[in-house]
């Protein structure tokens, strides 16, 4: 059910920096921007829906650059906070966001044309999505797609040099990765108890050069959550208590196959996989599942893990987690 009455408005304001040094990694990439920015947006019903707020890193790369006028796409990735959440006594209407705090992702395009050395104007669309990866339900999640033109003032007078992306080196390494995760979630809207789930995933990785690899895998799964949820989509059961229903230890396990693509900027990875269930006592949902996030590297062999596991277009859980790299060949470059 939809209660939208209004046009969302807003405003976001970004800080921004460009390195043009031809031996960083950024060169790989066409010197993208990288940078900080804040979101405010009304979601076109503030008595429902109330107001949007998030704080988020962000890059944007350069599909086009001309001496004046540039195409980039960007990515974002922060901190949401909805202001109006759910709640059964006084906001049962709002079935997007669950909880105050949320998973905020943005991707833009944006036209930039440099009107002087420290002005240019920009005309920008942006898709905006908020939500918190099942930790409280209901979390179908809140889309905002704006327009927008602005202005960017640049602390540096010198215009953006012209360079040419320098390919990455392509590699031979090949790595496992072992990573274990965990998160809490909630199993449908009117049950309100938190349930926890735990992974390890296996990863076996081809680095085809210095910025991407791909791979396969296997991931054993825990969750206390998804038996209820499985067995409650599609049904009126999801408007029901599901804590009378009585499940094994068993039924809490499963697993399956993926494969993985894996994007590497300096010592961040923002990783995509696919995968399909193996063994499962509960019926999931659909037969196939993505798990999409981003891992740090702090040592040669040690990285922490953030992700969120899903049932095809449904957020199932939010993983924190760490892995150990292990490096089965030493030759690394071509």
């Amino acid at each position: 059910m939809y209660f939208i009455e209004d046009f969302t408005s807003g405003f976001e304001l970004n800080y921004g920096r460009r390195n043009f040094d031809t031996n960083n990694w950024e060169s790989h990439f066409n010197f993208p921007e990288i940078g900080l920015g804040v979101y405010y947006s009304t979601f076109g019903n503030q008595d429902v829906y109330g107001q949007g707020y998030a704080l988020f890193p962000y890059l944007q790369f350069n599909l086009l650059r001309l001496k004046k006028l540039s195409f980039q796409n960007k990515l974002a990735m922060g901190l949401g906070y909805a202001t109006k959440p759910f709640n059964i006594e006084t906001n049962n209407y709002n079935t997007t966001l669950g909880s105050h705090f949320n998973v905020y992702i943005g991707l833009g395009l944006n036209a930039d044309y440099r009107i002087s050395k420290q002005l240019s104007l920009s005309v920008t669309t942006d898709l905006n999505h908020m939500s918190n990866g099942a930790v409280r339900k209901p979390n179908n999640g809140i889309n905002v797609i704006t327009g927008s033109i602005g202005a960017k003032y640049h602390l540096n007078q010198n215009p953006t040099p012209q360079l040419n992306k320098t390919p990455p080196p392509p590699s031979l390494e090949r790595e496992i990765l072992i990573v274990g995760s965990a998160g809490r979630s909630q199993s449908t809207t009117f049950n309100t108890d938190l349930y926890m789930s735990y992974s390890v995933s296996v990863n076996y990785l081809w680095h085809k050069s210095a910025n991407y690899a791909l791979g396969i895998g296997l991931d054993q799964f825990y969750s206390e959550a998804l038996p209820y949820t499985w067995d409650a989509y599609g049904t009126e059961k999801d408007n029901q208590l599901e804590i009378n229903n009585k499940y094994s230890a068993k039924d809490n396990f499963f697993n399956g196959v993926f494969v993985s693509y894996n994007l590497k900027l300096h010592k961040t990875t923002m990783f995509a996989n696919l995968g399909a269930y193996l063994m499962h006592s509960i019926k999931p949902i659909q037969p196939i599942y993505p798990r999409i996030g981003a891992r740090y590297q702090i040592s040669n062999h040690l990285v922490t893990n953030f992700s969120i596991k899903a049932g095809f277009v449904r957020s199932e859980f939010l993983e924190l987690g760490l892995g150990y790299r292990f490096h089965p060949s030493k030759k690394k470059t071509l």
